[in-house]
């Protein structure tokens, strides 16, 4: 008689990828407390000892649960601060450029506009 795990025709990793599908589905459904080896292995089509073989049991595999959704949330909120920062850092900077350019046009380092005589003014010792 074949496992359960053979009859749906999963290898090891693909039946610890299906449990921690159907675990992660099963615990946000109804918590840890609530749910059982038994039921998760059920809705995944797997033999109760594949799970603990796999994850060593309900802790094990919520520990898997849990830390693949930290990562996965750690590393989305690492590239969105990257980003923020790039663009924070690419704001500051054409911020300083802008402002050394209008300094450099009011104190004579740049060709005369109108309306910056008073700034030259300011930049002669």
């Amino acid at each position: 008689m074949a496992k359960k795990e053979e009859v749906r025709g999963g290898s090891p990793p693909r039946a610890a990828r299906q449990l921690v599908e159907v675990g992660r589905t099963v615990f946000a459904q109804r918590g840890y407390e609530a749910t059982s080896v038994e039921e998760i292995a059920a809705r995944a089509g797997i033999s109760k000892p594949i799970v603990y073989e796999h994850f060593g049991g309900k802790e094990g595999l919520y520990a898997v649960i849990v830390d693949r959704r930290w990562s996965t949330s750690s590393a989305a909120s690492s590239r969105r601060s990257r980003r923020a920062t790039a663009e924070r850092l690419e704001r500051a900077a054409l911020a300083f450029l802008v402002y050394v350019k209008e300094r450099l046009a009011a104190c004579g380092a740049a060709p005369r506009r109108p309306g910056v005589e008073a700034e030259r003014a300011r930049c002669r010792p």
